[in-house]
């Protein structure tokens, strides 16, 4: 009865993780898509048929592994009509990466089932079933399982795998061996770090059971073999001297040995509270219980318990010492380590309950539900409402006359004409936005008005005095009504941004600023797609994803 109960509300928490998952994809797009969306353009340059350009700023094709864009590449290409409306260009400008999206928050699902699966073997059908809603409701796996990036499909594959390796050493069948091997060879065509988990296959392949029907000991030559075809066959290869400072590198990702100086540890612990506290939290004292009771604990555990344990650490215990002594770890490193957390989550939440009388019981369970439930809550509000982008655009298409200039780092979903598309045109760095590079070619599109970006040219340059006289000249033949500027940590590091700004408040009036949050609480990074310092806090007072955004009106 117990598990008959446990099984409808696994299928709930499915449900309930789908419905954050696969809502609200098309946020932000196509006007400023996550970092990284190296995923889109695999995809483009497959479907060309043509080698990346790496003059134009192309190199990302060769950050990750290409199977997902394959995919992908043969869905068609979508157009709107020259003379359809505007909303309509904004979704064929956001195609591509909607459906990468897509993939990504679908295949991301099976990490909710698979940490079930996962916590049965080592907990209660409550702390199963906690461990289940933590995974559920995690904000760190919602923010990225939404995005067209490989981190969350590779999490999936990686946890899948190590359920693989726990069924294989039960059972070490030629079928479980195969399985096993599928899924590290998925794992690893997501992301580079899926050779961590051939160490749980290895492990249960030494410590499986001795029955007659086992397959060959060469078997274990199968998982081992997927991995090296995955890493020769699936990842495009770039010339080595692109990066020979760095240790190893490939599409734009470098490793220091240097970095390995044990950061990684404060930084995963501090990320785990910004994002899931309540996770946190629980894992905590799931660990601290299994610590002080890791002798006995051992000791009541029969020999086929045990081993499963040893295969299920296997993977977890390297790859987060991996991260904990890389001091570049960073929050969606730590994806394929959610389950396992939850899973400690579970089982410090039921041993706590189980020492307190039966009202306090249903407290603990209570406040552990609370916590993650607002945070995903939250998230899903503030994803659902306008952007600070959306908002600025719908006032200055309703009020804004004449040239409204922005600065480079970031585009409105407005249509731009003629005029402003030149000048987008001869500029490098302007190009490279989606929906720019969308309008130039397919532009001017309905509803085009004068709105232009500052040239990225002009906001680079040795020397300064030089480059801010060439930024007032240019300012000056435009003659701007109105300048848009992103206030973020970005200006701050770029002196020519800062003149921009510097130059419009001498030259205008502020006439209205957008915020995602409360001023007194607004932080940096601004909410937006990764290194989100305090999300689960800020989302508790947030209105909007995006920047800061301030207009100024100049004055003649």
């Amino acid at each position: 009865m117990l598990l008959r109960t446990a099984s409808w509300l696994l299928v709930v928490l499915i449900a309930l993780a789908a419905l954050l998952r696969l809502r609200g994809l098309d946020r932000e797009l196509p006007y400023a898509p996550e970092p990284d969306s190296h995923l889109v353009l695999q995809v483009e340059l497959l479907r060309e048929g043509r080698a990346p350009d790496l003059k134009q700023s192309e190199k990302g094709y060769y950050a990750y592994p290409l199977p997902l864009a394959h995919v992908l590449s043969h869905l068609p290409e979508v157009h709107a009509p020259k003379d359809a409306p505007l909303a309509e260009h904004l979704e064929a400008a956001s195609a591509d990466a909607i459906r990468g999206r897509w993939a990504a928050a679908l295949l991301s699902l099976a990490l909710i089932p698979a940490t079930w699966l996962l916590a049965r073997r080592f907990t209660t059908p409550l702390g199963a079933l906690l461990a289940t809603f933590f995974t559920a409701t995690s904000l760190l796996h919602l923010e990225f399982s939404q995005q067209a990036r490989h981190h969350a499909p590779h999490a999936s594959f990686a946890v899948l795998a190590v359920l693989a390796a726990l069924q294989l050493r039960e059972h070490a069948s030629w079928g479980r061996y195969l399985a096993a091997s599928a899924l590290a060879l998925l794992a690893l065509g997501m992301l580079h770090s899926g050779w961590f988990v051939l160490l749980p296959i290895v492990a249960a392949h030494f410590l499986r059971e001795r029955d007659e029907r086992r397959a060959s000991s060469w078997a274990i030559a199968l998982p081992i073999a997927a991995c090296l075809f995955a890493w020769f066959a699936l990842y495009p290869r770039e010339s080595e001297d692109m990066n020979p400072e760095a240790s190893w590198a490939t599409g734009g990702h470098t490793f220091h040995l240097r970095d390995l100086d044990v950061g990684g540890f404060a930084t995963g612990a501090r990320l785990l509270w910004d994002y899931d506290p309540g996770l946190s939290v629980a894992a905590a004292f799931g660990a601290a219980f299994l610590l002080l009771g890791g002798t006995r604990i051992w000791r009541e555990l029969d020999g086929a318990r045990r081993r499963e344990l040893v295969v299920a650490l296997s993977y977890a215990l390297p790859y987060g010492l991996a991260l904990g002594v890389y001091t570049q770890t960073v929050d969606r490193m730590l994806l394929p380590l959610v389950p396992f957390l939850a899973v400690l989550g579970g089982i410090g939440v039921v041993t706590l309950a189980g020492k307190l009388p039966a009202v306090a019981r249903i407290g603990v369970v209570a406040a552990a539900l609370v916590t993650p439930s607002l945070g995903a809550l939250r998230y899903a509000s503030v994803r659902d409402a306008d952007d600070t982008y959306e908002q600025a655009a719908e006032w200055l298409e309703a009020n804004a006359q004449g040239r409204v200039l922005f600065g480079t780092r970031f585009t409105l979903p407005l249509a731009s004409d003629t005029a402003a598309l030149e000048l987008a045109r001869s500029d490098h760095a302007s190009r490279q936005r989606r929906w720019v590079r969308y309008q130039l070619e397919h532009g001017p599109l309905p509803q085009a008005r004068d709105f232009a970006l500052v040239p990225g040219k002009l906001l680079a340059g040795a020397e300064p005095e030089k480059a801010k006289a060439r930024l007032e000249a240019f300012l000056l033949e435009q003659k701007p009504e109105w300048i848009a500027i992103e206030v973020t940590k970005f200006i701050r590091a770029n002196p020519m941004l800062l003149h921009l700004r510097d130059w419009s408040i001498s030259h205008g009036t502020l006439e209205w600023t957008w915020r995602g949050e409360p001023a007194e609480r607004d932080m940096e990074p601004s909410l937006d797609y990764q290194d989100m310092p305090h999300l689960f806090w800020r989302l508790l007072y947030a209105d909007a994803f995006g920047p800061t955004i301030e207009l100024y009106r100049i004055s003649r």
